[in-house]
């Protein structure tokens, strides 16, 4: 697997700056799924009304935090091929005021 990342991720781990190693649980994430693949990472469901496109949302552990995959990172991915995968935006639960104010952003950046 590979994973690219859209523009506007550097956004959002400006975004998330203020908690504990957001770029490293990010980098973390992506060399655990370029390994495992998608059917073999943990915590990657499949999100449901974007027509064509196949989009996951998955937890991401924040490294350097007691706290587990429940209070971390959300990341939502665009699978472009079945090799390659686009992350298309990085949050934490509470960083939107709603889901769908975080879905709103995603078909943006589709």
């Amino acid at each position: 697997m590979e994973t690219i990342r859209h523009c506007d991720i550097e956004k959002d781990l400006k975004t998330l700056k203020r908690f504990s190693a957001p770029r490293e649980s990010l980098e973390a994430w992506e060399r655990l799924f370029c390994l495992k693949g998608i059917s073999e990472t943990p915590g990657i469901e499949q999100c449901l009304g974007f027509g064509s496109f196949k989009i996951y949302k998955a937890r991401v552990v924040p490294l350097k935090e007691n706290v587990g995959k429940s209070q971390g990172y959300r990341l939502i991915f665009n699978l472009l091929e079945n090799d390659v995968c686009e992350i298309l935006a990085f949050s934490r639960h509470g960083i939107y005021k709603t889901e769908q104010e975080l879905l709103r952003l995603i078909r943006i950046r589709l």
